[in-house]
């Protein structure tokens, strides 16, 4: 009997004992999927189409996002994540428009913005601001692309170049002459810009050029030349 109760004690202790454990353990463990404030912070402002609703989103930045995301936003993070799925799988074009404007995908856009600003200190108007200085800075790189080449010096000047973005990345470009194009100019533009819009940056996209505000010529994304119209 001695033995008996010595045996029953040992195995309330040990119960306890590991209840105490478990104790100890459990809030590392849910720790672990509360997420990380820090990295998710991080891949809202390294990512800044993230932060802009109808720009681009990949799929995959939301995942990543997701992974990290803190108990308190995971929701609205997965409800965006499952928007932007199920609008990648639409083919039908009024079931595409229906989930475009779907109201709990666009409250959670609201929600997603506001929680960022509070909690990582980036709001919608410093994620745009930045964007537009990343735009900037690639139509630079662009106009120095075309003046360090001599073939293109006959008309460098003669034009005003626009980049069309989508969040934050090329989608397009727009040209325009401020004075009227001499035969064949039009087309040179748009082979240049092809040159380095397609091969240079691997964007994708279409080309337009204007004569003041007539469209001269145009390169569709899926098109492999300049054609006139």
């Amino acid at each position: 009997m001695a033995t008996q109760r010595l045996r029953m004690k040992f195995l309330r202790v040990s119960s306890i004992f590991s209840i105490l454990i478990a104790l100890v353990i459990s809030p590392a463990c849910s720790g672990s999927v509360d997420g990380d404030i820090d990295a998710y912070c991080a891949l809202v402002e390294e990512n800044f189409e993230i932060g802009l609703s109808n720009s681009g989103i990949e799929l995959e930045d939301l995942e990543a996002l997701l992974a990290v995301s803190p108990k308190e936003i995971i929701k609205v993070v997965e409800k965006l994540r499952n928007s932007l799925a199920d609008i990648a799988e639409i083919d039908e074009l009024d079931q595409l428009f229906a989930a475009t404007y779907d109201p709990g995908a666009l409250v959670a856009q609201q929600k997603f913005e506001i929680y960022n600003a509070d909690e990582c200190g980036i709001s919608v108007e410093a994620i745009a601001a930045a964007l537009k200085v990343n735009q900037g800075l690639i139509e630079e790189e662009l106009v120095e692309f075309l003046e360090s080449n001599d073939v293109f010096s006959s008309w460098i000047e003669k034009v005003s170049i626009s980049l069309v973005f989508d969040g934050i990345t090329v989608q397009g470009a727009e040209v325009t002459f401020l004075t009227s194009a001499e035969q064949g100019q039009a087309l040179e533009v748009c082979h240049a810009i092809s040159l380095w819009m397609y091969a240079l940056k691997e964007a994708e996209g279409g080309i337009l050029v204007f004569d003041d505000s007539r469209e001269i010529v145009r390169r569709n994304a899926s098109d492999t030349k300049c054609v006139e119209v």
